[in-house]
């Protein structure tokens, strides 16, 4: 069976280059990948285009956007062009094993998960996250993300039956689509896999400018995106842990400039009907303390914690 891997690219050679060695590393050469590279820098760009031409490969693509966009659109546009009708989406920052291409060669319907993996913190350590819960959609629901984009084995059919990627999202792409597919699914697979792929991340408190596309991405996933009519009442009472992911974003980042953007989604959750109106003012007071410094991070976490995460699925 083919695999068609597919990357979105911005000015990443040195990642490509990685990928690319852990491709010629596979122990089945069943594969093809294709970079969409998204307006990279001229001389970045052509530094690409060079390095793809030497490799005189038929089994790598590159195709060049003529416009901006983002990693959605990129990735839409991989599934069209791609070789096999087998996808797996791969970051231009990740690592796979050299069994990756040989463990997926599995039969299965509309998509299947290989849950377990590992990810690289900042200082090269491995943490490794195996999952033995099964309630995969009301986790998703509960923003608590079991899986990763490159853990998914995609039917491309299905892949486009179900939309694809909504390109109007600049984070949670990943998990929205995720919990799109299972809602959508009536057979789709789970994997206790050997770990085998190997996710760059970085802390929190590192990534100082994710509250706005956050905060922006989780305002219209649920004022648009989610789909409630086919949810029992006890999982749309999951959904304010998006909330909750927005408050963590604000006192990871150590900045109160965005508070107005949490106040927004505060407010779209109530109006929605997905926190009531005494949780709704006690987190309108705890926001404005928090604003004020009367509040510490930790007693504004500790209240939305209680208030809004979900203890148990």
């Amino acid at each position: 069976m083919g695999l068609s891997f597919i990357t979105p690219h911005y000015n990443d050679l040195e990642g490509l280059q990685r990928i690319y060695t852990c491709l010629q590393a596979q122990t089945l050469a069943s594969w093809d990948w294709v970079i969409v590279d998204d307006t990279s820098d001229f001389e970045i760009q052509k530094k690409v285009k060079h390095w793809i031409d030497n490799l005189q490969s038929e089994k790598v693509q590159l195709y060049l956007n003529t416009e901006k966009t983002n990693a959605s659109v990129c990735r839409n546009l991989g599934a069209d062009i791609a070789k096999s009708d087998t996808l797996v989406f791969l970051d231009a920052d990740d690592f796979i094993g050299n069994d990756f291409v040989h463990n997926r060669q599995i039969v299965f319907n509309d998509f299947a998960v290989f849950i377990n993996y590992s990810i690289l913190n900042e200082k090269g350590e491995k943490i490794i996250k195996i999952h033995t819960q099964e309630n995969y959609l009301n986790n998703f629901l509960a923003a608590k993300f079991l899986w990763q984009t490159s853990c998914i084995l995609w039917n491309r059919s299905f892949f486009k039956k179900i939309g694809q990627f909504n390109p109007s999202l600049m984070r949670l792409q990943d998990v929205e689509l995720s919990i799109r597919a299972l809602q959508n699914s009536t057979d789709y697979s789970v994997v206790n896999n050997p770990i085998d792929f190997y996710y760059q991340t970085k802390p929190m408190r590192l990534r100082k400018n994710f509250v706005l596309p956050v905060c922006d991405a989780v305002y219209v996933f649920i004022s648009k995106l989610l789909q409630t009519d086919a949810l029992s009442k006890y999982q749309v009472s999951l959904v304010s842990g998006y909330y909750f992911l927005c408050v963590r974003y604000l006192e990871r980042s150590g900045s109160k400039t965005h508070t107005d953007l949490v106040q927004r989604n505060l407010t779209l959750f109530y109006e929605k009907k997905y926190i009531c109106f005494k949780d709704y003012s006690i987190a309108c007071v705890a926001l404005q303390l928090y604003k004020l410094n009367v509040l510490s991070g930790k007693q504004f976490l500790r209240i939305n914690r209680y208030l809004f995460k979900p203890q148990q699925i």
